[in-house]
């Protein structure tokens, strides 16, 4: 490299580290959790069983059009099968508490 070309590589060094914010351990430490607590509130909000239900049959039949291997599609109706238990379960228990 020339020495024209060493200068012109030292000038873009120096502007790049001008543009970027030199951080102390504590401060990249801080901006991390602050960027992970802002993940945290991505889905606040709670999917109930009816819908979970009614999603899995809908994965289920799109699964079953597709022609899925078997044991995906046995994946999906155990799931499907699951939400369904809960469904039931949340039901009985809010029956109970009525009575």
């Amino acid at each position: 490299m020339s020495n024209t070309e060493d200068l012109k590589w030292a000038a873009e060094a120096d502007d790049s580290l001008a543009r970027n914010e030199i951080l102390t351990d504590d401060e990249i430490i801080r901006t991390v959790t602050a960027e992970n607590d802002d993940d945290d509130d991505v889905n606040p909000v709670k999917i109930c069983h009816s819908e979970a239900v009614v999603a899995l049959n809908t994965s289920l039949q799109w699964a079953e059009e597709q022609n899925f291997e078997a044991h995906e599609i046995m994946l999906l109706r155990c799931l499907r099968d699951r939400a369904f238990e809960l469904k039931i379960g949340t039901a009985a228990q809010k029956k109970k508490k009525n009575h």
